[in-house]
């Protein structure tokens, strides 16, 4: 007969290769689990690369040659950003956010990872010394606001816009129209400025705001829904957000 202490010996050697087996085969199908989740996720980023990759070949073929302060940047339609596919939610914030690079001097319409639209711009390039605060673009994450007009002026300035919508404070910093004088006849030597390199001898006096073409500012301030979220930046290795949810 076995002795007591061999027994529990026994029962405790048992039960120890039977959690052995159970967490051995617990792990080998977590692994498995894990590694079609992986697949399938590197599936999924693989479709969305190419579809990407499409999106802006086909921007690329309808960009306006030479380049127009009246007209479209692009000679293909404005997207629809009012379709249900674009509303943005608590669980979905980015089907639709704008994208500023100041380095490139470009808007861009996204949705998710996807570029929908590019817009041409003219926007302050900030620099460390020799500019003034009042002329620096506001850097970072902001949402348009409901402020937004056919047109203004701002005598003190001697300038300014048909279209606008603003972004911050208010109306303080806005997106508008290549600027126009007190006639409303649009600021030729300023407006040549659009989508053009900005340097630091060169630099664009919008005051923070974010210049389009005439027929893009009068789009955007139309359409772009308010507490959209609006991205700016000037290093053009910068982009957000990082974590897109379809």
């Amino acid at each position: 007969m076995m002795k007591k202490g061999n027994l529990i010996q026994w029962v405790v050697a048992v039960c120890l290769v039977l959690v052995t087996a159970y967490t051995a085969v617990h792990v080998h199908h977590a692994n498995q689990k894990n590694a079609i989740k992986m697949a399938k996720q590197a599936k999924l980023d693989k479709k969305a690369a190419k579809r990407e990759k499409q999106l802006l070949k086909k921007i690329k073929r309808h960009e306006r040659k030479p380049l127009s302060y009246e007209l479209s940047s692009l000679t293909m339609p404005y997207p629809n950003v009012r379709a249900k596919q674009y509303h943005n939610t608590k669980k979905h914030p980015y089907r639709l956010w704008v994208e500023v690079s100041l380095a490139k001097q470009r808007v861009y319409i996204k949705s998710g990872r996807y570029t929908l639209y590019t817009m041409n711009a003219s926007a302050a390039k900030n620099y460390d010394k020799g500019q003034k605060e009042y002329q620096k673009t506001p850097l970072g994450l902001f949402k348009l606001d409901k402020n937004r007009g056919q047109a203004y002026f701002d005598a003190t300035r001697g300038y300014g816009a048909k279209s606008w919508v603003s972004f911050t404070d208010g109306g303080l910093h806005r997106f508008e129209s290549v600027p126009v004088n007190k006639d409303g006849q649009v600021i030729k030597a300023s407006a040549k400025q659009l989508g053009q390199k900005v340097t630091k001898k060169h630099n664009v006096k919008a005051y923070g705001s974010i210049r389009l073409s005439l027929a893009d500012a009068q789009w955007f301030a139309e359409n772009m829904p308010a507490k959209t979220p609006i991205f700016i930046h000037q290093d053009p290795k910068n982009h957000f957000p990082d974590d897109y949810e379809e």
